[in-house]
């Protein structure tokens, strides 16, 4: 386990998981599909991103607390669906939640996860988590999910739709990595 005193910034934490993931699991984390052009876009949109500290600013009363989608949140922020999570690590997507819970922040389940709704809502005491729905064909299927998330407690449902043509990833076809 690394020390993670020593940890002190995102790439520190993409080296450790470098050495600790399995090769085809790292590069799917870290790639995109097709060239990555949209993959180094966002890299570089983030990079652009300025935080100005502000000094001699009275910061009595302030507060990050806030509402999202009427739920209260204790800043504006959420864990965004991330597939396979639980490839990174066992219970990967749990452990998400567990932390998103003890930030006071949403956490949204994928569709392409490792770990079920139900897996969630059993191991977060039925806190309030979102849930990814990617829009397939089999309406069937879908009806059940969205029924099964209902159960499970889910309080927002975010549709994608994009699965409808799977976007090539190179480096999981030469690592023999399939979903």
């Amino acid at each position: 386990m690394p020390d993670l005193s020593k940890i002190t910034c995102i790439e520190d934490l993409r080296v450790v998981a470098k050495r600790r993931v399995p090769k085809m699991f790292y590069d799917y984390a870290d790639s995109g599909a097709w060239t990555e052009g949209t993959y180094r876009a966002n890299e570089s949109d983030f990079q652009k991103i300025k935080l100005r500290q502000r000094v001699a600013v009275n910061m009595e009363g302030r507060s990050t607390r806030t509402t999202m989608i009427g739920q209260d949140v204790a800043m504006p922020v959420a864990i965004a669906p991330t597939g396979l999570t639980g490839m990174q690590h066992a219970d990967g997507e749990i452990l998400g939640a567990l932390a998103a819970k003890a930030f006071g922040i949403p956490f949204t389940l994928s569709t392409m996860s490792i770990c079920s709704l139900e897996d969630i809502a059993e191991n977060t005491d039925r806190h309030p988590f979102w849930f990814q729905l990617y829009v397939m064909k089999d309406r069937d299927f879908i009806e059940r999910l969205i029924d099964r998330a209902r159960a499970a407690n889910v309080s927002a449902l975010q549709l994608t739709l994009d699965l409808q043509i799977l976007g090539q990833r190179h480096k999981d076809i030469k690592n023999g990595l399939t979903t």
